[in-house]
């Protein structure tokens, strides 16, 4: 490409992204139109990713010592990896969570509000619903972060565990948690939009007996999808990990799948489910038409990388993967 061709190129997407950030819902129409997902490349190591479009820069925040962040220059083709969030945990957690182990921090959620970027992260132990879900706010994904507290935590006597957290807010302005692994199903809690706490009366919106967790919810015009993780991750190459959806006409639901079982009731339709090379696809966050994920790669005797799918709506406004 010559100079000047890049330059134009350069200018035209620069243009481009200072829009959507003016005017978030043109990022709908702004993002790049793929025919098909990503292959991503570079150092892509990540378990529970979250994603967060900054201009011409991703980001993915992963479970990790610290909280690990990815990077990408070039609109998600390649990666690199920055120094974790966290140096040194906050002195509430060990109050919160006696059993959780240094810097081990789980299933981010990166989303901005009110001029700031905003990570909902959580501390456990494998197994326990002793748990807490924090916050930690920055001016930048790659800047200086700080500690923002406790949200939510469950204990051993709750029916509920409060990690995997999602971020929802609404053309109303209201925000919204869900959460949840195992035991209940999957939680929701209204938000303050000022103090990020929860206010009013929890209630669940999925259950399964057989393992429900990771809840991501995204609405798209008069429906509002919620898309979830079945099965069992952290197994490498036996992970059973697959990602399901169904769908309500509010946040509060009644949530169904395409069948018309309720999400209550187990029911969820089947998005996404392992192959040959990508074992127990799991933990996905949707971002537009993107969703990212984590697979297990068998080829790498079951290590846990991104990855990161294109969605297309059918003509009933359900999800599918691009897959030409």
């Amino acid at each position: 490409m010559s100079a000047r061709r890049g330059a134009v190129r350069a200018a035209f997407w620069t243009a481009r992204w200072a829009a959507c950030l003016a005017v978030p819902l043109l990022c709908l129409a702004l993002w790049p139109r793929a025919a098909q997902a990503i292959e991503p490349q570079g150092d892509t190591g990540a378990h529970d990713p979250t994603l967060l479009i900054d201009g011409p820069r991703w980001f993915v925040f992963t479970t990790g010592p610290g909280l690990q962040r990815l990077v990408s220059d070039d609109a998600g083709q390649s990666w690199k990896r920055l120094k974790p969030l966290f140096e040194q945990a906050p002195a509430w957690w060990q109050q919160a969570v006696p059993e959780h182990r240094a810097l081990d921090v789980w299933a981010p959620k990166l989303f901005r509000h009110r001029g700031r970027v905003w990570v909902l992260y959580s501390i456990s132990s494998f197994g326990k619903n002793r748990s807490a879900i924090g916050l930690a706010s920055s001016d930048a994904p790659d800047g200086v972060w700080r500690d923002e507290g406790l949200v939510v935590a469950s204990g051993a006597s709750d029916n509920f565990n409060a990690i995997d957290a999602d971020l929802h807010a609404e053309p109303d302005g209201r925000l919204w948690l869900s959460y949840g692994s195992f035991w209940g199903g999957i939680r929701l809690s209204e938000l303050d939009a000022d103090t990020f706490r929860p206010r009013g009366e929890p209630r669940f919106i999925a259950r399964r007996k057989g393992g429900i967790e990771a809840p991501t919810i995204v609405r798209r015009g008069a429906w509002v999808y919620l898309f979830v993780s079945y099965d069992l991750c952290c197994r490498g190459v036996d992970s059973t990990y697959n990602i399901r959806v169904g769908r309500a006409r509010s946040v509060e639901g009644p949530f169904f799948d395409r069948d018309g079982k309720a999400m209550m009731e187990a029911g969820a339709t089947l998005l996404l489910a392992g192959g040959a090379r990508w074992k127990g696809p799991g933990h996905q966050d949707v971002v537009g038409d993107w969703m990212v994920h984590h697979a297990y790669y068998a080829e790498q005797g079951g290590k846990p990388h991104l990855r990161m799918a294109r969605l297309r709506w059918s003509d009933e406004g359900w999800p599918e993967l691009v897959n030409d």
